[in-house]
């Protein structure tokens, strides 16, 4: 495999999937990534290392902002070639 460059680094570390303005519901999250909904909750729960997330109101809905669901899985990004 070729070494990238700097330039296509910068790239990889800057890509967002989420809008940064935005807050987004369990459900949404599971279908914009792919995976089951019961793994965003799992991700939520998490006792070590949790994804943030806040209810709108008294027991209301949870919601993730888009922010920190980068910043989530930018730090939980899986680089194949150090598998």
């Amino acid at each position: 495999m070729a070494p990238m460059n700097t330039k296509t680094a910068e790239v990889l570390e800057t890509m967002s999937i989420f809008n940064d303005e935005r807050n987004y519901r369990p459900d949404e999250i599971a279908d914009i990534l792919r995976v089951d909904r019961s793994s965003v909750y799992r991700w939520i729960r998490d006792i070590l290392d949790p994804l943030p997330a806040f209810r709108t109101k008294d027991n209301g809905q949870l919601r993730c902002a888009g922010k920190d669901l980068n910043d989530y899985l930018t730090k939980h990004k899986v680089r194949p070639e150090y598998e």
